[in-house]
């Protein structure tokens, strides 16, 4: 019995259960033990509670939700911290599994996608019995933590308990009584003492009161699929009781009083234990990720959300400035445009926002802007491309949705979902998945200013040689990127996967699942140049306020700073300068390309090569752009501003008086009149790009005609990208076993081609 509280049971002990010789088992001797299980069979959930799991539901045993009961969380969302989950996983599971059977329960599939069990629902279930065929054919009673939203790829194929209803008649309970003499706890009674209503205490009775019936929801179906690392899961398996402990993918491993390890279900009964060979080949894209986005579709397919998100917003230049709920997406919403008497384009949404008990607030819509009219650019562009969504031909329907009215409670440990819909219906969109909110990780690398650079990197795919990403992220670490985000269109080569945990244990980047089974092809088809807009806008949100300036480029652009070492502070220094006097708000950079690359080289020059990093090995650029692909002439009169010099840009994130947009690919937006006053133009030898791509001159057959300059890197960047390889023993071990495979010693998306004598600048 607890001394403090005496009418709470402490069957923990005093360590607690996450802390007991075997982590997530009961602590003391098998007597003890056994004494706890038994002590379980008498703990009941209060009648006015029960009512409410699943199991009293009529549809619970007559439409099959009886069979299998899923305890759901959702890792690296949300605040959870994805390693800390899969370390726990491996933690638990190895102290409880003999060394032997290690890789039948304990492989790494297994513990990665428990930690979001809907990404690899069928190979977390470890008995043959409650297998199905199909994915479409598991009903189950959910318990969720509520970060990921299940109705996306199982609805209608789970039921969950609610408390809403609860909460409501506790509420109408208190307004007919003195609420201080509902209190029977001491924690309780303290709370409404001399109060009036439950506010005090409603968020505490939320949380208890839905972690009670998700515990309780997970009892009575015939299987549990729980989480190894979870002391709800362990507790739903006490209840359960050692009787059935074998139906479950986790209960026999916690649950061994008498020997030192967990026995083993039978072989002939489990699935799913085959270990790690077969098995990380055919691993889902997303548990390779840190970040998995809701991609929502509408009822009407025309519109695809990427997510809900926190938007620190201060319009009002308040102390206090409030968080904006809003979200990100692409296509075509319910919206009117109008011109009002001064000529400017009005933009009116026909549709509204409403969560839980807020109903039918106003939503403002924030579209992309371009050198013509919004109505242009949003209805009347592309037609020709058979998408709803952003296509070439400038047609821009990346937008933000601001639900200005709505409030964000942060008591609540769960937030009913976001719904935008017209009046008509015909338009709707549920949002139940987690809140997409500033995280900061990585590196307190700063500029002598004190000024913290976020990359985000545009979105990247099929990589097979982990020489350039090793490289590049090590570069950028060098001249001063803080942290970058990575969006994965799709898996790449193992090798370039085993780079990026690498660097995700440094917590020097954040994966995106970016993939074409994430988005519902929304990122790999018609729409895959232009989605890189959604994912800029959802980076540029993300870091609001935690990172002072965000980086965009592409995987094939290398940042360059000011000489003497190319690090990246004088630029965020002219950046913040130019805010400070002008109000720009961003900084614009050329793009100057790296001819070099096409060069074929010979076996003397390749021997040469041979103590050389792939960025050392290319230290000759275009001596002047090549119009129209890198600038564009009128007359006499040149220009390289913005799409026209293929610029890239730095953002100014930490600055919350500055609104939200969505963000286009070579400034803020194509309205360039408004660019001229909100963005700074960066001289070469401030910041550029370095563009290790060129197919403008090797499609028009130019190579043999170009003047080259020699613009190497810095050699003592090249040096700390060096060192930094060799003395992290798993980047070093990749990198060696790559540059002795590799067919080409070169970047792999580039074929070089023989050219004059004049280029091979190494020999003469």
């Amino acid at each position: 019995w607890d001394k403090k509280c005496p009418d709470i049971i402490d069957l923990a002990g005093n360590t607690g259960l996450l802390f007991c010789d075997g982590q997530h088992q009961f602590c003391g001797d098998a007597e003890a033990q056994e004494m706890a299980y038994d002590i379980y069979k008498h703990l009941k959930l209060s009648p006015s509670l029960l009512q409410y799991i699943p199991s009293k539901s009529k549809e619970f045993k007559d439409q099959g939700f009886d069979e299998l009961a899923v305890h759901s969380r959702r890792a690296g969302e949300g605040g959870y911290s994805w390693e800390l989950c899969i370390k726990g996983n491996k933690r638990t599971c190895s102290g409880h599994v003999d060394t032997a059977d290690l890789g039948k329960y304990c492989d790494e599939r297994t513990m990665k996608g428990n930690c979001a069990v809907w990404l690899d629902f069928d190979y977390q279930i470890k008995s043959k019995k409650f297998l199905k065929k199909k994915r479409d054919q598991y009903k189950f009673v959910l318990a969720s933590d509520g970060t990921h939203d299940w109705s996306i790829d199982f609805d209608g194929q789970f039921i969950v308990a609610n408390n809403t209803e609860w909460l409501l008649k506790i509420e109408k309970k208190a307004k007919e009584r003195d609420v201080e003499g509902m209190a029977i706890s001491t924690y309780a009674k303290s709370k409404l003492r001399g109060q009036k209503d439950l506010s005090k205490i409603k968020s505490t009775l939320d949380a208890l009161s839905a972690t009670l019936l998700d515990l309780f929801s997970l009892v009575d179906s015939k299987y549990l699929l729980g989480a190894y690392y979870s002391t709800l899961s362990l507790n739903a398996c006490y209840f359960r009781g050692p009787d059935r402990m074998y139906d479950s993918n986790m209960c026999w491993m916690l649950m061994h009083p008498k020997s030192k390890y967990a026995i083993s279900p039978p072989l002939k009964n489990s699935a799913h234990i085959d270990g790690d060979s077969k098995n990380m080949n055919d691993l889902p894209a997303a548990l390779m990720s840190d970040v998995e986005h809701a991609f929502v579709r509408s009822n009407d397919g025309k519109f695809i959300a990427i997510d809900r998100y926190i938007i620190p917003y201060d319009i009002l230049r308040s102390r206090k400035p409030r968080d904006l709920i809003g979200v990100v997406g692409d296509g075509e919403v319910p919206l009117t445009i109008t011109t009002n008497e001064l000529g400017d384009e009005m933009i009116e949404a026909g549709f509204t926002c409403s969560m839980g008990n807020q109903l039918d607030t106003r939503a403002t819509v924030l579209l992309m802007k371009g050198d013509k009219t919004y109505e242009e650019h949003y209805f009347k562009r592309g037609e020709k491309y058979k998408t709803p969504f952003s296509t070439n031909g400038d047609r821009f329907r990346t937008l933000i949705i601001v639900c200005e009215e709505l409030f964000f409670d942060k008591s609540l440990s769960r937030h009913p979902p976001l719904i935008l819909k017209s009046p008509d219906s015909k338009f709707s969109l549920r949002i139940g998945s987690t809140f997409a909110r500033q995280m900061k990780e990585g590196d307190n690398v700063k500029n002598p200013h004190g000024k913290q650079l976020v990359h985000c990197l545009n979105p990247v795919y099929g990589l097979t040689d982990p020489r350039w990403i090793i490289e590049y992220l090590e570069y950028h670490r060098a001249i001063g990127v803080s942290h970058v985000h990575i969006y994965n269109v799709n898996l790449h080569a193992p090798s370039v996967q085993q780079v990026l945990e690498v660097y995700r244990r440094q917590k020097f980047i954040t994966r995106h699942d970016w993939s074409d089974n994430a988005s519902k092809g929304y990122t790999t088809h018609v729409t895959y140049e232009h989605a890189k807009w959604a994912a800029q806008t959802d980076c540029a949100i993300r870091n609001r306020r935690i990172y002072d300036y965000a980086l965009f480029s592409d995987i094939d652009e290398v940042a360059f700073g000011a000489l003497p070492d190319g690090k990246l502070g004088p630029a965020l220094d002219v950046c913040e300068k130019a805010k400070k006097n002008g109000g720009k708000v961003a900084c614009s950079f050329n793009s100057n390309t790296v001819t070099s690359i096409y060069t074929k080289l010979n076996d003397e020059e390749e021997a040469s090569m041979e103590n050389k990093l792939l960025l050392e090995r290319y230290t000759h650029v275009e001596a002047d752009p090549h119009c129209p692909a890198n600038c564009k002439c009128d007359g006499g009169n040149c220009t390289r501003k913005f799409h026209n010099g293929r610029q890239k840009y730095i953002a100014n994130v930490g600055d919350i008086y500055i609104p939200p947009r969505p963000m286009w690919t070579h400034a803020l937006s194509r309205d360039y009149d408004e660019m001229e006053k909100v963005m700074e133009v960066l001289p070469d030898e401030v910041m550029h790009v370095r563009h290790y791509q060129g197919h403008w001159y090797l499609n028009k057959n130019l190579l043999d005609t170009i003047d080259e300059l020699e613009r190497p890197l810095s050699p003592t960047i090249m040096n700390v990208v060096r060192k930094n390889i060799q003395t992290t023993p798993d980047l070093n071990a990749i990198y060696t076993t790559a540059k002795r495979s590799s067919v080409s010693q070169g970047i792999e998306w580039i074929n070089p081609v023989d050219r004059p004598p004049k280029y091979h600048h190494d020999l003469l």
